[in-house]
């Protein structure tokens, strides 16, 4: 059986402040990136160990052709999406 996807609150911020970031120079760009955030979520919650392991209990997959990782954790019920974090920023992501 297929786990929902939940996306906290915090990532949804986070994914709307590099889409209008990246929309500064290529609204085309930004559109992009969305589709392959939510492509990206389709396949996690297809399979979600397709993510490399991270921290914590997390995993983390690249997303598409973009210089962020999105970081999410499997629970029994469902699949949550705690963040997306830029590559330059490093790779110490803190889950909130």
């Amino acid at each position: 059986m297929q786990k929902k996807i939940k996306i906290i609150p915090i990532c949804e911020k986070q994914l709307n402040k590099a889409m209008e970031y990246i929309a500064e120079n290529s609204p085309k760009q930004a559109q992009i990136m969305h589709d392959q955030f939510y492509n990206t979520l389709s396949k996690i919650e297809k399979q979600p160990s397709i993510g490399r392991p991270y921290k914590k209990g997390m995993r983390k997959i690249k997303l598409g052709k973009f210089r962020y990782n999105i970081y999410y954790k499997v629970k029994d019920e469902y699949i949550s999406i705690r963040g997306i974090w830029h590559t330059s920023r490093g790779t110490e992501f803190e889950d909130n």
